[in-house]
């Protein structure tokens, strides 16, 4: 691909919708995100800095939301998404993929420049890369200052390998727990089931209590549904969603409630209060820590989706 492809997408955020006449003559760069993935999340500061410093100087950026989950196709989650976060730059929707294939894209986050003659000049994927891509804005749109230095997002010094995203969903998820039936895996699909708490494997999660199965996620059914993860991490982070219009859970670290030191930023008296489908950061810690999770409904019931975790130390 060298050259930008047309954006296309009937419902925008921010902006009227944005042809290639608007475009035309202008440095562009696109970002491809969606809103609960946690690094799209931490690409946004960089993103709105460069918003405010460049966008009067022939430079143009467009967010092209394209969802990983059903629930992020919703007009009304982005759009309060976009408000949470801070977002004030054009947003295209891509609900339907069509742009992410234009740009034969396969990563979230994924950026992509053009130079004010259309032509793609440089592509980055996932985090990072920061000082690089603002030094490609100023150069394209012809600031006569020196290269910037800029401050990478980083948890400190030492990191390790944690435990790897894990999806709750039977599409792409994996059970601890054994199969329910004979030559069956561990999921029973689409049906209220009572799971059996089970030895918990490394960098997994587990279901003890009644649960509904999805292909993207799993719902808990009632104030005994346990969700379990054996995780190796400094952070902990689940995508998870209202059944009805709120919910709590509680949060318990080797069957005590989740210690304070251990809160993530989303977090209170052990707690989650679960208002809006979305990212909710449940753990957050300065070094290693290692244990089971144990998340339990005690209002209402959720849909829990994918954890992802850090594996930095502050």
């Amino acid at each position: 691909m060298s050259r930008l492809p047309k954006i296309v997408g009937g419902r925008w955020f921010n902006s009227q919708p944005l042809s290639e006449e608007n475009l035309k003559g202008k440095v562009v760069l696109i970002d491809f995100w969606t809103y609960s993935c946690v690094n799209c999340k931490r690409t946004i500061p960089y993103l709105k800095e460069w918003w405010r410093k460049y966008k009067e100087k022939n430079f143009e950026m467009i967010g092209i939301h394209t969802p990983e989950f059903e629930f992020e196709k919703e007009f009304n989650n982005v759009k309060q998404a976009c408000r949470d976060l801070g977002v004030t730059w054009p947003v295209v929707l891509d609900n339907d993929y069509v742009n992410w294939n234009n740009f034969a894209n396969r990563y979230w986050p994924a950026k992509y420049i053009a130079d004010k003659d259309g032509k793609i000049v440089y592509e980055h994927f996932g985090e990072g890369g920061y000082e690089k891509t603002e030094n490609i804005i100023r150069k394209l749109i012809g600031e006569e200052m020196e290269d910037v230095s800029v401050k990478e997002h980083g948890h400190g010094n030492v990191c390790f390998s944690p435990t790897p995203e894990l999806y709750c969903g039977y599409k792409r998820g994996f059970l601890s727990n054994l199969p329910a039936q004979a030559d069956r895996e561990a999921y029973v699909y689409d049906l209220s089931f009572d799971y059996k708490k089970p030895e918990m494997k490394e960098d997994t999660i587990g279901l003890a209590g009644k649960f509904i199965a999805r292909s993207e996620y799993v719902e808990s059914v009632d104030a005994d549904s346990e969700l379990l993860l054996r995780f190796r991490a400094t952070e902990v982070n689940l995508v998870i969603y209202p059944v009805e219009s709120s919910a709590v859970a509680e949060i318990y670290l080797d069957n005590d409630k989740l210690p304070k030191e251990y809160w993530g930023e989303d977090v209170n008296e052990s707690n989650i209060a679960i208002s809006r489908p979305t990212m909710y950061n449940l753990v957050k810690t300065s070094g290693l820590l290692e244990g089971i999770l144990k998340i339990k409904p005690i209002k209402g019931n959720f849909r829990a989706y994918a954890f992802t975790f850090s594996g930095c130390e502050y």
